[in-house]
């Protein structure tokens, strides 16, 4: 974190460094530090995985013309490191902060094209007196920013950004619409009005009281044969065998690159389904000599819990396994503790076991690998399987009918509150059965579409959202893709916000409010790449999603647990909503409380809370969503808190 600083007084900049540093202390228990380096203060809070006693950030440069924090990982610094080596560069370090910033110093930002990892950073160059704030292409690490008389602030989360003395902290109307719909505030909007968020794969140059952005990575997907990134000589499909082979070796690379960029032992987050599963088998193939650490959450819930599926695999893989055995008390507790001071309103309810997983995994390990982004990289969703059918049949009837139709087949198949079923994923489809493909996703799942809006917003809030429109960061990114498929449209707009701005969201604060780091071999660059340029019918055969990886991960897993259908991570959250919560949901929703933001109309979310605790119909989503926001908005400061009230850390972290 940082902030432009013309002035140079040091008093004032440490005041300010050590409140911003003070609430992001929980990502970063191993020391922390500052410096001002020709008009820019830095600051960083350490979580070391190489290096910890010569890699201390903020990094300056041999020359001294750099300075840098990186809040991350570069996995392939190895390899970077030899390169400047021959090239007749002597590093001081073992560490990837270095690597990076002399690297910068010989290429600029072309360097983004070498490194693979997932990172956040910000440079100052003092030859140009330009700053650099650049954010990793799928969005691992967030970073944000806002302009100040100086110039501009920066943290890695808002929280830390809005005890800048100068940091605006009026909530953004507008981007709430967004995330009613989406579940998340999405990049580059954040849920304070003049506070942004890098795009992923994006760059940002602050010179000259100017800002560019430069956008160096987009996912894009072949429309016949494999792009140049595919690595196939010519541009062919391959055949199946060929594009197994190829993407076994680049997921094995993946993994690979991830347990071996450092010596600290990591741990895997086991959920049970095929692709943590996966992840799990290549991490203890590369570790024979010792057992690799899962971990998995157990819930009291029968629909919910996957612990018995998860055991199985760590039998058959020879793991040492934990579970974490998960209540409602457990759920409820993180929500008391955790979301009046949490970071910015996520309204994934998932976010609530994957916390409690890993403050048990800290203390054992100081990272994980997840099997996170499989289902999006290889259509691994119901929803994609649905959006296929949906484009065959569409072919054959009018959108009406095809409503009428779809609806009398939900009704006559089973259905089952811990998972999404076909018939539930046909069902929320049908909803935004007449929208374009690439809003049916959303509109299926958003706890309020955006026709429900007027009804829920007061009328001066509602008034600002005239012209807005949630989806205008999914149209960016297909603007320049004609010939796409339905299912294809569908897989980018899930890319753009469920997996970059919620998913991976999720994956960051649940592991980093534990000082926990979460690594995501699927969402590997080069693998991506590959998985990007490959036809869809490789990744959803007929009506199986994730096709490689089933064909690839049959020689390492029990067959039961490759053919499985997958259950999802999921919360009990309409039971715990009635029960636990039941109390902080009615003080916090209460009339007094929301007339006291002046967004949301009361009586339509009386009428939600009444509906939903009477059992007349389950409006968890919606409750969860407003109950999210509204402890964030309650605890917003309105003044720069001083140091004496900072909670400095959340938790003792045990591990090495």
């Amino acid at each position: 974190m940082g902030f432009s600083d013309l002035s140079g007084g040091q008093e004032a900049a440490r005041a300010t460094a050590d409140r911003m540093l003070a609430a992001v202390a929980h990502r970063g228990p191993d020391g922390s530090n500052w410096c001002h380096h020709r008009g820019v203060t830095f600051a960083h809070c350490a979580l070391t995985f190489v290096d910890p006693d010569r890699g201390r950030q903020p990094f300056v440069s041999a020359s001294g013309a750099t300075a840098l924090v990186l809040n991350g990982e570069i996995y392939n610094h190895e390899e970077l490191r030899r390169e400047l080596r021959a090239a007749g560069v002597r590093l001081r370090t073992a560490g990837d902060t270095e690597v990076l910033v002399e690297l910068y110093e010989r290429h600029g930002m072309k360097v983004l094209e070498r490194v693979r990892g997932m990172y956040a950073f910000v440079l100052h160059d003092a030859r140009t007196a330009t700053t650099v704030l650049a954010r990793d292409p799928m969005g691992k690490k967030p970073l944000y920013y806002t302009r100040v008389p100086d110039g501009i602030a920066f943290a890695s989360e808002l929280t830390a950004l809005l005890r800048h003395p100068d940091a605006p902290r009026t909530p953004d109307v507008r981007a709430l619409a967004g995330y009613l719909t989406l579940q998340a505030f999405c990049a580059p909007g954040s849920a304070v009005t003049d506070v942004y968020k890098v795009r992923p794969g994006s760059y940002l140059e602050h010179s000259g009281g100017r800002l560019r952005e430069v956008e160096f990575w987009r996912p894009r997907l072949a429309t016949a044969a494999l792009t140049p990134g595919g690595r196939i000589p010519g541009g062919r499909t391959p055949g199946a065998r060929e594009a197994a082979a190829r993407f076994e070796e680049l997921f094995r690379a993946a993994v690979a690159r991830r347990v071996m960029s450092t010596e600290r032992r990591l741990g895997v987050l086991l959920s049970g389904g095929l692709d943590s599963s996966a992840v799990a088998a290549v991490a203890q193939q590369l570790s024979p000599q010792r057992s690799v650490l899962t971990f998995s959450a157990g819930f009291e819930q029968p629909d919910f819990d996957e612990s018995a599926h998860a055991r199985s695999v760590a039998r058959h893989l020879g793991t040492e396994h934990h579970v974490v055995r998960i209540g409602g008390r457990e759920l409820a507790d993180v929500v008391e503790s955790e979301y009046a001071r949490a970071d910015e309103p996520l309204a994934d309810p998932s976010l609530l076991p994957t916390r409690i997983v890993c403050r048990t995994a800290r203390q054992h390990v100081r990272g994980v690998l997840t099997g996170d982004g499989a289902d999006e990289l290889l259509l691994g969703y119901r929803y994609f399987q649905a959006e296929r059918a949906i484009e065959i049949l569409l072919r054959l009837m009018p959108a009406p009918r095809l409503e009428a139709l779809v609806r009398t087949l939900v009704r006559k198949l089973p259905a089952r509150s811990g998972n999404l079923p076909a018939a539930a994923a046909l069902g929320l489809l049908a909803r935004g059965l007449r929208a374009a493909p690439e809003h049916r996703f959303y509109l299926s799942t958003a706890p309020f579409g955006p026709a429900e809006l007027p009804g829920l917003l007061r009328p001066d809030a509602h008034a600002a959202l005239a012209g807005h429109d949630p989806f205008a960061e999914v149209s960016r990114l297909l603007d320049d893709q004609p010939g796409l498929t339905g299912v294809q449209r569908s897989q980018l707009a899930v890319v753009a916000h469920f997996l970059r701005d919620v998913i991976l969201t999720k994956t960051d604060r649940g592991g980093m409010r534990s000082a926990l780091e979460l690594r995501s071999p699927f969402l590997d660059l080069d693998l991506v790449e590959y998985g990007n340029a490959l036809p869809t019918a490789l990744k959803l055969r007929r009506f199986t999603g994730k096709y490689l990886l089933r064909r690839v991960a049959g020689d390492w897993l029990p067959t039961d647990i490759v053919r499985r259908t997958k259950l999802g991570f999921r919360a009990p959250l309409a039971a715990l909503l009635r029960n636990e919560l039941r109390p902080l949901l009615l003080d916090t929703l209460a009339a007094s409380a929301l007339d006291r933001g002046g967004l949301f109309d009361a009586r339509a979310v009386r009428l939600l809370t009444d509906d939903h605790l009477s059992g007349r119909r389950d409006t968890s989503r919606k409750l969860w969503a407003l109950l999210t926001y509204q402890l964030w908005y309650q605890a917003l400061p309105t003044h720069t808190p001083s140091p004496a009230c900072l909670d400095l850390t959340e938790e003792p972290h045990r591990a090495p």
